[in-house]
C-alpha cells in the first residue's frame, strides 16, 4: 500500500511541475461512511460504518477577470483534482473488502464570505473514480455490493474555511459529501456514500495589479423568466434480472436496455448566477415487461411515469449545475417501488453562438443516495 501511495502522489507531483496551475492545494481527511443496512453487516459487521483516510491535490486557477461572473462570484477558483480513498485498509467481515478509489474530477470553490485574509464558501466537484481491485465478484468477493465496476462517478459538495496566513500561503478545513456510483449501468451498484473532514494547505498566486485596476464588465445581465426543453436518454441494467440470475442460477448477469426522459422547465433568473423554477418530468422505461418477467411479483407495469420538480440552477459563464427534487404523479414501472420522490443533479454547457443549445450529463436518484439512471443529455434554452 505505501508504495502504491508514494507512486500516486509521484505521478501527482508531476503533473504539478508540467501544469502552470496558479493555485496548488492539498488535502488530508478521514472519511466516515453512511451505514446502509441493505449491505454493510455482510461487509464490515452488524451497525459498522467504517471510516477511512482521503487525500486530494487540486490545481486551480482564481478567475482574476473583469467579467461580470467572476464578480458575482468574488473571483472563484476553478480547476482538476485528484483523490486518493484509501479503502483498502478497511477491516472486512467478509472476503477482501474493498479497493481504494482512485478519481479524478474537475472543480469550482467558490467563496461566500471574505473578510480580510478570511474566507468562507462552497466547493464542488464532478468526475470519475477508478476501483482496480477488490471489486464486486460474485464468487470471490460476493459481499462488495457497492462497487462493481471499474470507473464509477464521481461527485462532492462541500463548505470549507481558509485562511491566509501570508499573501501566497493559506490554511483551512473543509467538510465533504462524497459519492461514488455508476449510475445503475451495472449491477449491484448500491454505491459508496461519506461524510469527510479535511485539513488542507494551500499555495496561491496574488492578485496582480492590472486585476486590480480592471473595471468590472457590464453583461446587460436581466431578471427575467428563461424556459427549457431537454431530451435525454441512457443505458441502463436490468437489476430485477441481476437478482434471479444471481438467486436461482448463481451467476451475474447485466442485461442492459435503453433509458429515456424528457423536460419542460420554467426558471426565474433573479441573479446573473443563480436561478429557480419548475419542471415537468416525463421518464421512459422500455424494458418494463422484462423487469416484471424478472422479479416474480406477478405485476404489470407501465412504460411512461412523470412528475414535477422544485428546481436551482447555478451557472457560471456558459457552465451550469442544476439540481432538483421531484415528486411523482405517476409511477409504476418496476424501477423504484413505493417511491413518491425523485433527486435530479444536471451538469451542463452552454453553446451561446448556437441558440443557447446545451448538452451534459444528468444523474437521477431516490432517497438521495440510490441511483437510478446517468443519462446524456440535450436541450435548448429560450
Amino acid at each position: 500500500m505505501k508504495k502504491r501511495l508514494l507512486l500516486f502522489l509521484l505521478v501527482l507531483s508531476g503533473t504539478v511541475c508540467t501544469v502552470a496551475a496558479q493555485n496548488v492545494s492539498v488535502y488530508a481527511g478521514k472519511s466516515k461512511t453512511l451505514y446502509d443496512s441493505r449491505y454493510y453487516p455482510a461487509l464490515f459487521g452488524e451497525n459498522v460504518a467504517p471510516t477511512f483516510l482521503s487525500y486530494d491535490l487540486k490545481l486551480g486557477w482564481t478567475d482574476f477577470s473583469s467579467s461580470a461572473f467572476a464578480t458575482a462570484c468574488k473571483h472563484p477558483e476553478v480547476g482538476v483534482g485528484f483523490q486518493l480513498d484509501n479503502l483498502e485498509r478497511i477491516q472486512a467481515a467478509n472476503g477482501p473488502g474493498m479497493g481504494n478509489i482512485y478519481s479524478i474530477y474537475g472543480y469550482i470553490d467558490r467563496p461566500l464570505l471574505v473578510l480580510g485574509g478570511f474566507s468562507l464558501g462552497y466547493s464542488g466537484e464532478f468526475g470519475v473514480g477508478f476501483m482496480f481491485k477488490n471489486r464486486y465478484d460474485p464468487v470471490v468477493n460476493p459481499w462488495n455490493m457497492v462497487i462493481s465496476t471499474p470507473a464509477n462517478a464521481h461527485i462532492s459538495l462541500g463548505v470549507q474555511a481558509q485562511y491566509a496566513i501570508t499573501p501566497r500561503y493559506d490554511a483551512g478545513i473543509g467538510f465533504f459529501f462524497n459519492h461514488h456510483s455508476n449510475g445503475a449501468v451495472s449491477y449491484p451498484n448500491y454505491g459508496l456514500n461519506a461524510f469527510e473532514l479535511a485539513l488542507r494547505v494551500g499555495m496561491k498566486a496574488p492578485r496582480s495589479p492590472e486585476d486590480n485596476d480592471r473595471e468590472p464588465q457590464d453583461d446587460g445581465f436581466k431578471r427575467g423568466f428563461r424556459f427549457g426543453l431537454q431530451v435525454s436518454g441512457g443505458i441502463m441494467s436490468n437489476e430485477a434480472n441481476y437478482w434471479r440470475s444471481i438467486e436461482e442460477e448463481g451467476i451475474w448477469v447485466n442485461d442492459r436496455y435503453l433509458k429515456y426522459a424528457f423536460e419542460v422547465n420554467v426558471l426565474y433568473r433573479y441573479l446573473r448566477t443563480q436561478a429557480s423554477g419548475l419542471g415537468l418530468d416525463l421518464f421512459v422505461t422500455p424494458f418494463c415487461d422484462k423487469i416484471a418477467e424478472h422479479d416474480g411479483r406477478g405485476e404489470t407495469y407501465e412504460p411512461i411515469s412523470y412528475g414535477i420538480s422544485v428546481l436551482h440552477e447555478f451557472s457560471y459563464h456558459n457552465f451550469s449545475t442544476m439540481v432538483g427534487v421531484g415528486c411523482y404523479f405517476h409511477h409504476n414501472d418496476g424501477l423504484a417501488r413505493n417511491k413518491k420522490l425523485y433527486q435530479l443533479v444536471t451538469v451542463k454547457y452552454y453553446f451561446p453562438k448556437a441558440g443557447d443549445i446545451y448538452t451534459g450529463i444528468v444523474l437521477k436518484a431516490h432517497k438521495f443516495k440510490a441511483a437510478e439512471s446517468i443519462q446524456l443529455c440535450v436541450g435548448k434554452r429560450f
